[in-house]
């Protein structure tokens, strides 16, 4: 798929990681911050709240218009650009240019995810590969080339799921893609550790996002099925989890590597609930 910029412009792209010296505790990592899947949503949150605390954000989402009317929004000096998290050229480039704009990539944001639910039986395995490519291979590919131009004091925050370490029925493609980014988490914040990168993710659970308030109101989803899993007894805010993507990024979690962070509500560690008397 090609890329549409919808502001600033392009840079030239390292093909390996930079030769990291050993990490200087008053290092500045820049002001850059690149959030995929940043049209709507989560990402659109996640954009917002690095935006509001004097981040420059680069965005980026397929969906061209959505992207186009966010970043109107969050206006100059943010980016939006329009494309796809499993085209290289377009992730190195937008690393670049959070270099560039920001005086440094501070985080790189892996949020861009689909989900394709049904029965694992009749899955087609195109709808499978096309999954794990956008959930899964994206991260992998965004983060390497986010760590090619990070600092020490950089980070990397992924969007997981509860779907990663819990069974749904009828998610097992968009399940795997999760757990997979639980693993690449793990993997990558100890071989980036000594490059003074941090690598975490947080795993939400039920969230009020568009995609899911279109579930259901078409019954694909069952709020109420929902809502009595979770310990607190509602669905998250997208700001919620804005919020813990936030601190993960920054100085405020310097000493937080290899961490998923749960944001449900305690929903991944419900038991069973208090019993009168």
């Amino acid at each position: 798929m090609t890329a549409t910029e919808l502001g600033g412009g392009g840079a030239a792209y390292s093909t390996a990681i930079s030769d990291h010296t050993s990490p200087a505790a008053d290092e500045n990592p820049g002001r850059g911050v690149v959030v995929t899947g940043a049209a709507r949503g989560m990402g659109k949150a996640i954009a917002q709240r690095f935006a509001a605390s004097g981040h420059v954000v680069i965005g980026v989402d397929r969906d061209a218009d959505a992207l186009a009317a966010t970043f109107a929004e969050l206006g100059a000096p943010h980016i939006g650009i329009a494309g796809d998290v499993c085209d290289e050229e377009l992730l190195a480039r937008v690393c670049e240019q959070a270099v560039e704009a920001g005086g440094g990539l501070r985080c790189f944001v892996a949020n861009a995810g689909i989900i394709g639910p049904g029965p694992s039986t009749e899955q087609p395995v195109a709808q499978w590969d096309g999954l794990l490519g956008v959930n899964l291979t994206g991260v992998f590919l965004g983060a390497r080339h986010a760590a090619r131009v990070m600092r020490p004091g950089a980070s990397i925050v992924a969007t997981s799921s509860i779907c990663g370490s819990l069974g749904f029925g009828g998610r097992a493609a968009y399940g795997a893609s999760k757990a997979g980014i639980n693993g690449l988490v793990w993997a990558l914040a100890v071989e980036w550790g000594p490059l003074g990168i941090r690598v975490n993710a947080v795993a939400p659970g039920a969230i009020r996002t568009e995609l899911a308030a279109a579930m259901i109101a078409t019954g694909r989803v069952d709020e109420s099925v929902y809502e009595a899993r979770i310990p607190m007894g509602r669905r998250g805010r997208p700001e919620e989890v804005a919020a813990a993507v936030h601190f993960l990024a920054s100085d405020d979690a310097s000493y937080v590597s290899g961490v998923v962070l749960p944001v449900d509500g305690a929903w991944a560690i419900n038991g069973l609930p208090a019993q009168a008397g």
